[in-house]
């Protein structure tokens, strides 16, 4: 009893205090401005923090009143503060429920915001399905519907407060309740398109995959079901948890249910396959002629892809040289006619143009870029210490600025892509002596050995290239130890080795395994590989003007600097040449600006070679020759200029590095 006294009075006093505290705000908001010797911008803060203060205030007696009247027997509580009463404690065992159930069950209790909420989540169920998103509508759109009205609610009062006290332009946080509104619908739509694209490139080696055990007599569905929890078609393996979710959640046929994913998937081509096969299926047809029709169809499409891919990626790597070239030309000719104004424009270039025109054609060459899902991974850490100890290194030995940054950059380049390099390498050598032993092992099997019996005995000869044999003999070593071929581990970076060896692995599981699936993967798998190394071949010649690049622009920057100093030697003191005179005095910081405008262009056409070649911004190797040839470009072509032209003008010419 004492304890429920004395929270009682407790509850009064908070109460008490509340009204004090309205009060006193009240008269803040009211008098203070008129009775102080306030500025304007004061009076108003004053007013804003009152006005915040008496809401807080009154909310909080509000909140209280409903407990005083309850504490008081007789009285009964009103219906408008019977809202913010608190319902008796009920002991219950703690239980954790997730916040969108909490969401779910306040937007639905009002009647206005749960037909909000049920228009918005009919209007977004169609992106749901074809983003292959499993969640329900009703309960995304309660959760956008609160959100929008919380970000609305906090963000206009900052909005007017930020317009009053700062600028107008501060209204502009009114967008973010907006934002917070169309994100959801923005994110599906983005899903999708995610979707659409990634299926292209793992769709050929699927439907190779469903032709080759289709024809050992394992169907579509099987097969989907076959790739779950493997990691090898990372995009396919989501649509078939869908339909494995509609067999055994929905009681749908596996026809059915391929025919319902076919139905409201985005992407045609996926579209067209399971639609076909359920019609084939249907009408009694020859479900694996009509895989290996769509088998040899995706594998002409595949190398349009990559040819198209590697036309349009050289054209842009071309064009994006030729502009890196011209823009920094332009900016070094202008440095050499008014030296004084084109400190202005070396920054904005730094600054803007080159990091903008390289993220734009990066991210065109990404899009367009047939994906490999190689594992390929750096040592960023060691490529940090080496960078900042490189950078402290040079400091140290009072380098200048721009070839201290040259130096740290090279280093951290250069132990970040040496282990990319070899990780390429081992992929290469793996992807190459593939195609081989695939035939082996089908010859192997002609003569009437199983394909277990066919590896453990190709393991033995040990003739393709030392990776691809190490690999091998580790297959072959779990093999003899009575492990079954789908429980192997196969560690490997190339995804296309661990997609024929899983293939391998399924077919073994099936029993089947003749000559002629073992010769479809074969063919498919030499395929893949000569249409690679015919789009890299494509592009040797990207990759050779990548390197000539910096060599150009350094002799360029070396001649323009050269020159500048021989107009100084030739002008007399005293005499007035005009606008000549203004070249005779060269901004100290021009000099190692438009060095490093020659330093980053030769990072960006890098960085854009390799990503374009190698398939992959890794490989900062490349980044590394640049940099060498460019700082090594710099220093050599300002010797070769300045006796060229020492020669040319019987004296001696230099021109700076710093």
């Amino acid at each position: 009893m004492k304890k429920i006294a004395f929270k009682r009075f407790i509850l009064y006093v908070d109460f008490l205090v509340a009204i004090f505290l309205s009060l006193i705000f009240m008269i803040f908001l009211v008098q203070a401005p008129q009775s102080f010797d306030f500025t304007p911008l004061q009076k108003l803060y004053v007013q804003f923090t009152s006005a915040l203060l008496l809401g807080a205030s009154i909310s909080f007696i509000i909140y209280l009143a409903s407990d005083v009247l309850r504490s008081i027997p007789s009285v009964k509580i009103p219906p408008v503060l019977r809202r913010f009463a608190r319902p008796p404690p009920i002991p219950r065992k703690p239980k954790v429920k997730p916040p969108a159930e909490g969401v779910s069950r306040f937007v639905s209790r009002h009647k206005i915001l749960r037909r909000f909420a049920e228009k918005l989540g009919l209007q977004v169920a169609k992106d749901i399905l074809e983003a292959g998103e499993t969640l329900s509508p009703y309960k995304m759109a309660t959760q956008v519907t609160l959100y929008s009205m919380v970000a609305f609610a906090v963000a206009t009062p900052i909005a007017v407060a930020c317009a009053l006290l700062v600028h107008p332009l501060a209204l502009s946080i009114l967008i973010v309740p907006v934002v917070v509104f169309l994100y959801p619908s923005m994110k599906f739509r983005s899903n999708i398109g995610d979707r659409k694209r990634a299926i292209d490139d793992e769709l050929p080696f699927f439907v190779t995959f469903a032709s080759i055990l289709q024809s050992v007599g394992i169907s579509l569905y099987n097969s989907l079901n076959a790739i779950i929890g493997r990691g090898i078609f990372k995009q396919i393996e989501k649509d078939a948890l869908l339909i494995k979710r509609d067999t055994e959640f929905f009681f749908k046929s596996p026809i059915e249910a391929i025919e319902d994913v076919g139905r409201r998937h985005p992407n045609e081509k996926m579209r067209t396959l399971l639609l076909g096969y359920t019609s084939e299926w249907r009408s009694g047809g020859d479900i694996a002629a009509y895989l290996d029709v769509k088998n040899e169809d995706f594998m002409k499409d595949m190398e349009f892809r990559w040819k198209q891919y590697a036309e349009r990626a050289s054209d842009i790597g071309e064009t994006t040289i030729s502009l890196l070239f011209v823009f920094p030309l332009m900016i070094l000719m202008a440095a050499f006619i008014f030296p004084s104004q084109a400190t202005l424009m070396t920054s904005l270039v730094l600054a803007f143009i080159i990091p903008l025109l390289t993220a734009t054609v990066f991210g065109v060459v990404h899009g367009t870029q047939p994906k490999t899902y190689n594992i390929v991974n750096g040592d960023y850490r060691l490529a940090t210490f080496a960078g900042v100890l490189a950078f402290i290194a040079g400091l140290l030995t009072q380098t200048p600025v721009w070839l201290c940054l040259a130096a740290s950059l090279a280093a951290a380049t250069a132990f970040y892509g040496a282990t990319v390099v070899v990780q390429l390498r081992e992929i290469n050598l793996l992807e190459n002596a593939l195609p081989q032993f695939l035939r082996d092992v089908t010859e192997y099997r002609k003569m009437g050995y199983d394909i277990i019996r066919a590896i453990i005995k190709i393991a033995e000869e040990n003739f393709y290239n030392p990776v691809f044999d190490m690999l091998l003999k580790n297959i072959a070593k779990q093999l003899n130890l009575g492990v079954r071929m789908a429980e192997i581990e196969i560690q490997t970076r190339s995804w296309l080795t661990r997609m024929c060896f899983f293939l391998l692995s399924q077919v073994v599981e099936s029993g089947g395994g003749s000559a002629r699936c073992l010769e479809t993967l074969t063919n498919f798998t030499n395929h893949v590989t000569r249409v690679k190394r015919e789009t890299r071949a494509s592009m040797k010649l990207y990759q050779v003007l990548s390197i000539t690049t910096p060599v150009a622009l350094s002799f360029i920057t070396a001649l323009m600097f050269t020159l500048i100093s021989a107009f100084t030697m030739t002008i007399s003191p005293g005499v007035e040449v005009g606008f000549l005179s203004e070249l005779t005095s060269i901004p100290p910081s021009l000099v190692e600006q438009c060095y490093l405008i020659v330093i980053v262009s030769a990072i960006c056409v890098a960085l854009l070679s390799t990503k374009t070649v190698d398939l992959t911004a890794k490989n900062t190797l490349w980044i590394t020759i640049n940099l060498i040839i460019a700082t090594a470009g710099i220093v050599f072509s300002v010797q070769i200029a300045n006796m060229m032209l020492s020669s040319m003008l019987g004296g001696t010419v230099s021109a700076p590095l710093t």
